[in-house]
């Protein structure tokens, strides 16, 4: 009896002693990597804003000239620097984790920011969030190398990078660590990397916060009285932002098409693609004007105010993002989503009987996280930076805006973890950009694309598929372990 109690009482002195261990290291490791993440991406976007500032003032024929002329130099930037650094960063970030154990060449980062900075100033429509946390990913993976780490921990600290790199950007450290583990996967949230990420974002705010970077946010909200009304209101508001979210996804996806077939068929020399987006930027943005253009943090900041914003400034705003990121310039994916969910939930907001203010932060919260598939943290950025009175007008949004963009996302590179409903064929543990999409045919045709299907005790269909092999495991998970299965 007494060995018995002496045995376990020394399994849990030995737990105890990891768990501290654990902690401790990765607390330090977590920490560390966000003060580097910190400092280099608050001096990447104040050069960024200074660049701005500059072309700001500069005559509209100027910049019609100087966004094909952008375009061609950050494609010459890209081709011959680092191709990785192409399109929004953070759908590479995420290959990287995935199939790379988060190895990230160290050209990234510079060679990321001077393509940002030429794409954005010169008018290209693109955010400032994807380049940061591709450029905090590669200061970890350079940090990694340092010191000899091995493959999950190098996946891991490159977690923490991408968590420190969203949250020095948009002053969030608590929904910046939540976003750079639920980007991963769909349907999975890494607890292990909780502490770590958190670690790193938060000291990666601090930092930035004293070397003079400021975030400007809107007075809280005060909230709207629960009510079935609100609830039918908010659904309707969310089903409108996925399919907007989805739409931007596919004009994304045509635009990829369109620069493969003039890579490949055409020969096209790659920094003509920019070039090219450029030009058809400069007629857009001669026939709509230029407000949809760099960061539109004017159009946004205007819509969160109250104020009424064009109604169509949603779609052209999407077109715009498409042509940038689709035909190869260089920007993140965020801040569009946000301006695209903002005037989108403003442009609703009358027809719903919702005041302008509240619809813009609704609908900027609930596109970013269908076009992320990120809910959880979307719900806790919008908690931190319109207040949580208005946490359940929130969620009842995003959640009709996150499962009606189905299995498709911004980031490509996602894993599919859990599918979003029982009743929908996909397959677990795979890329989303290696989803073969021809199986929808099957399926509609009754063949069900060749899957084994059993009905459970409730009548629902069960997909027996057994996971990829090549599906690379999560950090903390064997690779035996079935996808979707989380570690404490």
């Amino acid at each position: 009896m007494l060995h018995r109690v002496a045995s376990r009482g020394w399994s849990e002195f030995w737990e105890l002693w990891l768990l501290g261990r654990h902690f401790i290291r990765w607390l330090g490791l977590g920490a560390l990597t966000g003060g580097l993440v910190g400092v280099v991406v608050t001096y990447f976007l104040k050069l960024l804003f200074w660049s701005i500032a500059v072309t700001t003032h500069w005559p509209a024929p100027l910049l019609w000239v100087a966004l094909p002329f952008g375009g061609l130099l950050t494609g010459i930037l890209i081709h011959y620097g680092a191709p990785d650094a192409a399109g929004h960063g953070t759908e590479a970030v995420i290959r990287a984790v995935h199939r790379r154990a988060g190895q990230i060449n160290w050209k990234v980062a510079p060679i990321k920011a001077l393509a940002t900075i030429t794409t954005i100033a010169a008018g290209g429509s693109a955010g400032k969030e994807g380049p940061s946390a591709q450029i905090g990913a590669a200061v970890a993976s350079a940090l990694a190398d340092a010191f000899h780490f091995s493959p999950d921990q190098r996946r891991r600290i490159v977690i923490c990078g991408i968590g420190a790199g969203f949250a020095a950007v948009f002053g969030t450290p608590v929904a910046g660590a939540v976003l750079g583990i639920e980007v991963l996967a769909i349907g999975d949230l890494w607890y292990d990397m909780l502490l770590p990420s958190f670690a790193a974002a938060m000291t990666a705010y601090l930092v930035a916060q004293s070397l003079g970077l400021t975030w400007v946010y809107p007075h809280p909200h005060l909230g709207l009285p629960l009510s079935i009304a609100l609830w039918v209101r908010m659904t309707a508001l969310g089903v409108a932002c996925g399919l907007v979210a989805y739409a931007l996804v596919i004009a994304m996806e045509a635009a990829h098409h369109v620069a493969a077939w003039l890579r490949q068929e055409r020969r096209w020399w790659p920094p003509l693609l920019p070039l090219l987006a450029g030009a058809l930027l400069a007629g857009l943005y001669a026939a709509v004007g230029p407000q949809v253009g760099g960061l539109s943090l004017g159009l946004l900041n205007q819509a969160l105010a109250g104020q009424p914003v064009p109604a169509a400034a949603w779609l052209e705003k999407l077109v715009a993002v498409a042509l940038t990121l689709g035909l190869g310039m260089s920007g993140g994916i965020i801040t569009p989503l946000f301006v695209i969910g903002a005037t989108l939930g403003s442009a609703l907001s009358l027809p719903l009987g919702v005041p302008l203010a509240d619809g813009a932060a609704i609908g900027m919260m609930a596109v970013t996280a269908a076009g992320a598939n990120a809910p959880i943290a979307a719900v806790v950025m919008g908690m931190e930076i319109f207040g949580s009175s208005l946490s359940p007008a929130l969620l009842m949004a995003i959640v009709p805006a996150f499962i009606l963009i189905g299995h498709h996302s911004v980031y490509p590179s996602q894993r599919i973890r859990v599918a979003k409903a029982p009743t929908v064929p996909i397959t677990p543990g795979v890329a989303l950009e290696d989803l073969p999409r021809q199986h929808w045919t099957t399926w509609h045709s009754g063949r069900r694309a060749n899957r084994i299907y059993r009905r459970d005790a409730a009548g629902e269909p069960v997909h027996e598929l057994p996971p990829p092999a090549s599906a690379a495991p999560s950090p903390g998970r064997s690779p035996s372990e079935p996808p979707g299965g989380g570690t404490a």
